[in-house]
């Protein structure tokens, strides 16, 4: 019971995060997205709609997955950093 509550929290507080702290992308980021939408079109022509669908969505997944742990090792960082 206590993780569920524990897990709603960390969704609030990236929420949080996210809407005070926007980030804005950059050269890097805009160079990334190109070159993955180029990879997932020819995913796309190669395999299909229905598979590009489902590959889209393990890497949405996956994508807020590495985002969530990324701002839970923030916290956990800032909260030890505030204790010393």
């Amino acid at each position: 019971m206590m993780c569920n509550v524990m897990d709603t929290l960390l969704c609030d507080l990236l929420s949080l995060a996210q809407e005070h702290f926007l980030t804005l992308p950059d050269a890097e980021d805009a160079s990334r997205q190109r070159l993955l939408a180029r990879h997932l079109d020819t995913v796309r022509a190669g395999l299909g709609e229905e598979f590009m669908d489902k590959l889209w969505e393990v890497l949405a997944e996956q994508g807020r997955a590495d985002q969530e742990a990324a701002f839970l090792r923030g916290l956990r960082l800032g909260l030890a950093l505030h204790r010393l």
